[in-house]
């Protein structure tokens, strides 16, 4: 195979796997909304968890080598597992508390009751369609992506 043809494949197997995780994405923020839950979705890659102190908000560059398992800010001090620290960073984002960030949910009018039932695939279809007439109408959905 060919250089052109390798990245032709490449380009086409992130596709496949792209369009895969958006529809799991879909699937999954539907059955949460149908429970009452809220789904936020952050923009991690503006936002870089794994790279920010969750203590002072500090970014550091090397926290982003996936070998730095435990990470220690040079700024305050603080210590934790990697995977910890990109939680709480994502957590505070979301409760405005991180240090130079964060987006209040109450001021984007995120809190809205849902249906506490859970319906079928057919049923998400159903409800896709019927949510896309209603953009129009000014309805506010209840999932947001912040930032």
């Amino acid at each position: 195979m060919t250089c052109k043809g390798g990245k032709r494949k490449a380009g086409l197997n992130k596709s496949i796997l792209s369009v895969g995780f958006g529809t799991l994405n879909q699937m999954i923020t539907y059955k949460i909304e149908q429970k009452g839950g809220l789904v936020l979705m952050l923009p991690t890659q503006t936002l870089k968890p794994s790279q920010r102190c969750p203590q002072c908000g500090a970014v550091h560059k090397e926290w982003a080598d996936l070998s730095n398992r435990y990470h220690v800010c040079s700024g305050c001090g603080f210590e934790i597992p990697r995977d910890w620290g990109s939680v709480m960073v994502m957590y505070n984002v979301a409760t405005h508390r991180q240090p130079g960030l964060g987006t209040s949910l109450v001021s984007l009018g995120c809190f809205s009751s849902t249906s506490k039932s859970c319906g079928s695939m057919k049923h998400l279809g159903q409800r896709k369609r019927l949510k896309s007439c209603r953009q129009g109408d000014g309805e506010t959905p209840s999932a947001y992506a912040v930032g």
